[in-house]
């Protein structure tokens, strides 16, 4: 189920286009639910965390499709590590 989740929120951050740019904040949360939990060790666990950070950044200064790019590299790097 967890996996299923969050691939179907990676797929639809890199398909979606600026009508859906509220959707930063969502993404956000999922990785703020999926890390605690996550297999990576602490170094991938501070990069998603500061690709979670730089998407919010992005989304707040009006940069969505960079915003929905990086917080799609933190989803994917949270499932690839729940694929291994």
């Amino acid at each position: 189920m967890f996996k299923r989740t969050l691939m179907l929120a990676a797929v639809a951050a890199t398909l979606s286009m600026q009508a859906f740019a509220g959707h930063c904040p969502i993404d956000a949360k999922a990785i703020d639910n999926a890390l605690p939990r996550s297999d990576l060790n602490e170094m991938q666990k501070a990069e998603v965390q500061t690709l979670r950070d730089k998407g919010m950044r992005l989304h707040e200064s009006g940069k969505h499709r960079e915003s929905e790019k990086t917080m799609a590299r933190a989803m994917r790097m949270l499932l690839e590590s729940r694929l291994e």
